[in-house]
């Protein structure tokens, strides 16, 4: 008589390292923004995701008001070549900041797929910016 052999086939969850805020989501959001409206260079949307992310933070909790109003508008129609973003943020900082953060693994299958069918499906961020990271950070608890 033969046994049956069964596999079992472990599946993995990945989960990211810390929990996921609202500033990566948001960092991600105008990072594929970028890309897809603007045309930008992985390497300038990068950069651009991080530091529209830094503006509204240090508006939000530290009410500072920098000065970029209109700056992006200006450069996509050509009235200025300065790419107000390099003096705040690079690609380098957005991969330790928001990508090496949270894993990049995780990053990479997950999340930034996540995020990009969101903004595909036509979704509003502050519609997905909570619900869509609920289950991630769930993971983080058990």
């Amino acid at each position: 008589m033969e046994k049956k052999l069964e596999k079992k086939v472990k599946v993995e969850i990945l989960k990211p390292k810390v929990p996921i805020r609202r500033f990566d989501v948001f960092a991600e959001w105008n990072r594929i923004k970028a890309l897809k409206e603007y045309g930008f260079s992985e390497e300038d949307a990068k950069a651009y995701g991080l530091a529209v992310a830094k503006v509204v933070a240090a508006r939000k909790f530290f009410g500072h008001r920098l000065k970029y109003r209109g700056a992006t508008r200006e450069y996509l129609e050509g009235k200025t070549t300065q790419k107000w973003w390099e003096k705040l943020a690079s690609a380098k900082e957005f991969d330790e900041k928001i990508v090496e953060r949270m894993g990049r693994d995780f990053y990479e299958k997950v999340f930034s797929p996540a995020i990009l069918k969101a903004y595909e499906e036509g979704k509003d961020y502050v519609d997905i910016r909570d619900s869509i990271r609920q289950e991630w950070n769930k993971l983080l608890e058990g």
